[in-house]
Parts: structure tokens; C-alpha cells; sequence
């Protein structure tokens, strides 16, 4: 009886187009045998199936069937919150200085659900003598580039637990930072859907009414009545149309940012518009000065840590200009200078840069810089939601009170005859 073999994942390292996510991460399914007649199944990632059979080859195996992973099959997609709480534990763990196979021991039962399932994948790889950063991928759970950047960079250098904090520190930022983007648009989102639905009620249902009784009893309908019911009218016939039109738009938008010229272009332009750009541009300066420092501190060289910062940015303008300027430090520039001259971060973090560079502690000050530019972003928008608590507020009680008064004077216009 044959034995299934460990998951394996391999495939040529390959840079990562701008605004594109690299094909490093295509899966197949494989089921192959050894040369000693068992069986072996797992997975592989590789460009092709072509290039996926070629590296079971390598290793000696014939194929017996290889067939794709759709996109999000057999992945179990961590959240920010969800990651770093793994990491942390998992951090934790290595620090009381037990080895790794017994960590994951522990680890299996103090995980979250989502990390639980796939710790048996991970044990198994790095029983088949593979790294800890390998078998995190190879378990498929959609950690960034960056993680595993830090947990590879932390194995080299023999600092896995503080690899592991240092992943945890970013991913617990992360969702921190998207918290609270989350509380900051709950009140403004519950009053503009509190508003639109108490309209819906007395535009779409008590005003139509009234009208409808003021008509039996062959009475006209006051001028502000008649005119909120043309309003609504024209809503309703415009709706449908409208709806449409939103829907091609969103396709075309669609269709045109996942390309790399498209998401590009809107990457700019949305970095250009006066308040969102400012906010977008701290937030995104603030990622990627937290993931260099974070990758620099595990040991990760300047050049690979500026490539794999490109690639978790979130933004494809700030990506161009960050793998932009890891060219001009490759040709010899300082770090400072190619930020600054590809206009890649904040000015704010670019004098960081200069004084860590001065003073010999770089990813300190790219780790201040980062909370610096984070709260900034945080100010702003709360700043931006401050500004559009009153401005629902105002619009839709204008709104509601013109219908209110259409409504009372509906109501004082009906006459009974004698």
C-alpha cells in the first residue's frame, strides 16, 4: 500500500510585475510515484504545468496526474487580526527557547481555528527537512510575501522567535489600522442608510397615499407635494437606467484596473485628489517604512527588502516608485536619496531615513517614521469623518423636512365636504 508524501511547493523566484501578484503562487495537485513504487501526493506551485512536472521530475518522481488548484481552493485566507494572533502565539512559543517541532506541538492547540487545520502540513514539511518558511507557504493559509520575507530572513540569522514578533507587530498594526478605518465609517454609514430608508418610507409609500385621497376627493395637491412627488417620479424612472449604467462602470473599471497600465493610472489619480491622496500616501508610507524596518531588523539584505516592500504596498504607484528606487540604491545611491528622488514616501519619512542612515540605526527610525506617518493618517481621516457626520446630517434632515412639510401640507389641504 502506498503513502502520501507531504505537500511540496517549489518554483523559480521570479520579480513581481507592478500592480500584479507574481505566478509563484499557482498551485497543482500532484500524484506521482517514487522510484521505489509508492505513491506520493501534495502540492506544487510553479509557473506552468509544464514547469510543475519538470521540478517532480527533478526529484525523481513519475507523474501519475497533475491537475491545477482553482484560485482559493483548499486556502484557508488569514485576516490580518487572525495572523497576528497566530504569530504572536507562535512567537511566544519559541521564545521560552523550545525547539520548533515541539512549538507546533503546542502551537496545534493553542491556535486559532484557521492555523489549527494546517499545523499537520507544516509539521510534515519540516519533517521532509524543509524550512519553516516553506512550510508556512506550503500550508496555503495567504501569508503576504512580507511574513514569510522576515520568518526566512529570521531562520537564516537564527532569531526565529524574534522574526516571528516582528511579523506579529505588522500584521497586529494591520488590523488595528483597519479597525479603526472600520469604527470611524460605522455612524456616518448607519445615518446615511437610517436616512435613505425613513425617505424611501415617506416618499415611496405615505406621500403617494395622501395624493391618491386628494385626488378621489378631486382636490389638488399642494405645490410642495407636487413637486416632491415629481422628484420621486423621476427617481424611480431613473432608476432602473442608472443602475445599469453603475453596473458597466464597474465592469469597465474592473477591466481596466487589473490591468498593470490601469491600476497604474488609478493608483495616480487617486493619490492626487487633495484629501484622499494625503491620507492614502501616509497610510502607504506608513506600511511600507514598518515592513523595511521589519525586514532589515530580521536580516533581510536592502535590495530584497525593498523588493518585497514593493510587493505588499497595497498600491501600485507606490510600488513603481518604491522598486524604482531600490534600482538607483542597487546602482549605488543612498536609500534617503532614491526615496526621495522617486518621490516613493513622505518627505517626513525620507528625513527619518537620512538620520537612521547618519546614525547607524535604520530601522529604528523607519519604525518611529511609521507610527508618525500611521497617526497622521488616523488624524486625517478622522478628520475627513468629523466633516461628513455633519454634512449627512444637514443633507438629509433638509431633505426629510422638505418631505415632512410636503406631508403636513397635504394633510391641512384635505377638506370634507359638507
Amino acid at each position: 500500500m502506498g503513502r502520501a508524501g507531504p505537500a511540496v511547493t517549489a518554483a523559480a523566484s521570479v520579480p513581481a510585475e507592478p500592480g500584479r501578484e507574481s505566478a509563484r503562487g499557482r498551485s497543482f495537485v500532484y500524484r506521482a510515484a517514487r522510484g521505489d513504487g509508492s505513491l506520493e501526493t501534495g502540492r506544487v506551485s510553479a509557473d506552468s504545468s509544464e514547469a510543475a512536472a519538470a521540478i517532480l521530475v527533478a526529484r525523481g518522481l513519475f507523474t501519475l496526474d497533475l491537475r491545477p488548484v482553482s484560485r482559493g481552493s483548499g486556502s484557508s485566507r488569514l485576516s490580518p487580526a487572525a495572523a497576528g494572533e497566530g504569530l504572536r502565539i507562535l512567537a511566544s512559543l519559541l521564545e521560552t527557547g523550545i525547539p520548533l517541532g515541539r512549538a507546533l506541538a503546542t502551537f496545534e492547540e493553542l491556535a486559532p481555528p484557521v492555523w489549527r487545520v494546517t499545523v499537520p502540513t507544516a509539521r510534515a514539511s519540516l519533517r521532509a527537512g524543509r524550512t519553516f518558511a516553506t512550510a508556512l507557504d506550503e500550508a496555503n493559509l495567504g501569508l503576504t510575501p512580507l511574513v514569510l520575507g522576515i520568518i526566512r530572513a529570521g531562520e537564516a540569522s537564527g532569531t526565529l522567535a524574534g522574526a516571528a514578533s516582528r511579523a506579529a507587530d505588522y500584521m497586529e498594526a494591520q488590523a488595528a489600522t483597519r479597525a479603526a478605518l472600520r469604527a470611524a465609517l460605522a455612524y456616518p454609514a448607519l445615518l446615511a442608510g437610517a436616512s435613505v430608508a425613513s425617505l424611501g418610507l415617506l416618499v415611496g409609500i405615505v406621500l403617494p397615499r395622501f395624493a391618491s385621497l386628494l385626488a378621489e376627493m378631486g382636490q389638488a395637491a399642494p405645490p410642495t407635494t407636487r413637486v416632491v412627488l415629481g422628484a420621486a417620479n423621476f427617481l424611480h424612472r431613473a432608476a432602473l437606467p442608472f443602475l445599469i449604467f453603475a453596473a458597466v462602470s464597474a465592469v469597465v473599471w474592473r477591466a481596466w484596473t487589473v490591468t498593470v497600465s490601469g491600476a497604474l493610472r488609478w493608483a495616480e489619480i487617486l493619490l492626487s485628489v487633495p484629501l484622499l491622496g494625503r491620507i492614502r500616501a501616509s497610510a502607504v508610507a506608513s506600511r511600507a517604512s514598518t515592513a523595511l524596518a521589519a525586514l532589515l531588523e530580521s536580516g533581510v539584505p536592502m535590495a530584497s527588502a525593498l523588493a518585497i516592500t514593493a510587493r505588499t504596498a497595497g498600491d501600485a504607484a507606490i510600488e513603481r516608485r518604491l522598486l524604482a528606487a531600490r534600482e538607483r540604491v542597487v546602482q549605488g545611491s543612498r536609500l534617503s536619496g532614491a526615496l526621495q528622488a522617486e518621490c516613493a514616501v513622505t518627505p517626513a519619512i525620507v528625513r527619518f531615513v537620512r538620520a537612521g542612515e547618519e546614525s547607524g540605526r535604520l530601522a529604528t527610525m523607519l519604525e518611529r517614521a511609521a507610527r508618525i506617518e500611521a497617526e497622521r493618517a488616523d488624524r486625517l481621516t478622522r478628520g475627513a469623518v468629523r466633516v461628513i457626520e455633519p454634512t449627512l446630517i444637514v443633507t438629509f434632515g433638509g431633505v426629510i423636512a422638505l418631505v415632512a412639510a410636503a406631508l403636513l401640507q397635504a394633510m391641512y389641504s384635505v377638506r370634507v365636504a359638507p
